[in-house]
């Protein structure tokens, strides 16, 4: 659905780090059969997306990942229908080939972008080897990276760059974690130089949750100790969630100075402050946008890996 609405007031959160304690539980919830309904038509819309996918995939003919895209766009939408949570987008992504980035509050963000326009989307490799989940994401050209092996992040850009200069749109998520929408986490850069090398444009987008009355819906965040399991408990429970996107005017990915660190944290910088701007909230100071980590909380396994490092 398009539109606009007036943006929730968000609590800023300048912790360097999100816990369990940033998604704050309703006062309320919908009735247990209501949620029995929501779980039912989950389940279905999955099944169904799974047999609509695996059907797309074996279409004969080239522009295999570009289906893929557009049915992930379609099942994203059912999906999202099923758990109750309703989707508003204003503006849309730029025509033609980008890097789509924005900030990280849970995993319907993965949700909510594919259904608003079709794009890949860049995963962990461990998601690859989920049941039904893996098997989806493969057949809808899913880019898929380890995240903790630096020595594979110069591979994992070419693929992204190949993916842009083929046409696609490659959405990545730059903070590298889930927040609970009071901040932003500064950039990480690795995923800008695939724009840059491939010459696109960064479509920024913004992604923000909300209630009742217009408050913001943190109990949607998948943030802190929480489990997948529990986070979808939250919201196949929660009460008139909205998610909304905002998009961004396109920036351009130029190499200005020659030198690919310079020119790929200029642009990070641009996207980072241009979502942070439109959400209203601080970028988190005191974390480096080139540190590499070397574990990952739950909440990162369906957080993006391509820029864990510069």
């Amino acid at each position: 659905m398009t539109g606009t609405l007036g943006q929730a007031v968000q609590p800023r959160c300048l912790s360097p780090e999100c816990t369990s304690d940033c998604a704050i539980r309703p006062t309320s919830s919908v009735p247990s059969m209501r949620q029995a309904r929501r779980v039912s038509a989950l389940v279905v819309a999955t099944g169904v997306g799974v047999i609509f996918l695996g059907a797309v995939a074996v279409i004969p003919g080239s522009g295999r990942d570009r289906r893929g895209a557009w049915a992930l766009q379609r099942v994203s939408r059912w999906v999202l229908r099923a758990v109750g949570v309703r989707l508003v987008v204003t503006g849309a992504p730029r025509s033609g080939p980008s890097l789509v980035v924005g900030n990280h509050i849970s995993w319907l963000d993965i949700l909510a972008l594919s259904a608003s326009a079709p794009m890949r989307m860049v995963a962990k490799s461990e998601v690859g080897t989920w049941p039904i989940v893996g098997g989806a994401a493969r057949r809808t050209g899913t880019l898929f990276l380890q995240r903790d092996r630096l020595r594979e992040l110069p591979d994992a850009v070419a693929a992204m760059t190949a993916a842009l200069r083929s046409g696609a749109r490659v959405q990545v998520f730059p903070e590298g974690t889930t927040r609970c929408g009071g901040a932003v986490n500064p950039f990480r850069r690795a995923a800008f130089q695939a724009a840059i090398d491939a010459g696109v444009v960064v479509s920024p987008v913004t992604v923000s949750y909300r209630g009742p009355r217009g408050c913001a819906a943190t109990t949607v965040a998948f943030v802190g100790d929480q489990t997948l399991a529990d986070s979808m408990r939250r919201v196949l429970s929660a009460v008139d969630v909205t998610v909304e996107l905002t998009w961004l005017p396109a920036i351009p990915a130029i190499a200005g100075t020659g030198r690919d660190h310079v020119d790929r944290a200029a642009v990070a910088r641009l996207a980072q402050n241009a979502v942070a701007r439109k959400l209203g909230v601080p970028v988190v100071t005191g974390i480096s946008a080139v540190r590499k980590e070397t574990t990952a909380s739950p909440r990162e396994i369906v957080a993006n890996p391509a820029s864990t490092a510069a």
